[in-house]
């Protein structure tokens, strides 16, 4: 196996770096908490997305697991408006997980399933929501973003079932949490990412499933890559083809 380490860690820049208008929309996804995201990570998303266009990176945009929406629609007001843009998630209550995963997974999926996760600024926890993905359709629209006509596509069930590729992947978000999802995005989106593109693994310093299953994934990777983690989360550039 190769593989290459970025010489230079990949510039993390402040909201304050941000121009206005990307600085106004990740602050107005932020006020209307539909983000668990920190400033670093969203401002990375908002760094990738910009990067993948202005290299005419060919595919398209992967989201696994959106919670509210606030990560996929940054993506889908910075993205340009031909490229496809695919939000996997069960729009409900999240998976268990499984033995694959480390104790840090199961102790925070226990708090979830006995009904003790709380929301953003005092909310319900999302996962608790009756209708998750009504309110995830009208967190969207209320950017001005239309499901399933402004090149969004939201694609209810485990991705397990549902996320499969036929063409090319310019980048992927990957906010799956638990071992087993992580695995299936990284062994399905991988194959196919173009070179240049670039998958961002939220979870990766949060969750000890989301590690494990990445750090074995890139052992068996043929090709070069890059990894960069300074803003918070692992991002993963493809340098050469498998």
């Amino acid at each position: 196996m190769l593989k290459s380490f970025a010489d230079g860690k990949m510039k993390v820049t402040t909201l304050k770096q941000l121009n206005k208008a990307d600085r106004e929309l990740v602050q107005r996804i932020k006020d209307n908490r539909l983000t668990y995201l920190s400033d670093k990570k969203l401002c990375q998303i908002v760094n990738m997305v910009k990067t993948i266009e202005a290299s005419s990176i060919p595919g398209v945009i992967i989201e696994a697991g959106c919670a509210l929406g606030g990560s996929a629609i940054l993506i889908a007001k910075t993205k340009s408006v031909r490229r496809s843009l695919r939000v996997y998630d069960v729009f409900g209550m999240i998976p268990p997980p499984t033995v694959n995963d480390t104790p840090d997974v199961h102790e925070r999926y226990d708090i979830i399933s006995e009904g003790k996760s709380s929301g953003l600024g005092g909310d319900k926890y999302y996962g608790y929501e009756e209708n998750l993905y009504a309110k995830v359709v009208s967190n969207f629209e209320s950017f001005a973003v239309m499901p399933d006509k402004d090149e969004v596509e939201l694609i209810k069930g485990l991705v397990q079932d549902t996320l499969y590729i036929n063409g090319s992947v310019a980048l992927a978000h990957i906010d799956v949490d638990w071992y087993d999802p992580v695995m299936i995005c990284l062994q399905r989106i991988y194959p196919k990412l173009s070179v240049g593109g670039a998958i961002i693994l939220d979870d990766y310093h949060d969750w000890g499933g989301c590690r494990k299953a990445t750090d074995e994934f890139l052992q068996q990777v043929v090709g070069t890559y890059d990894l960069d983690d300074t803003s918070g989360s692992m991002t993963i550039i493809k340098k050469t083809a498998d």
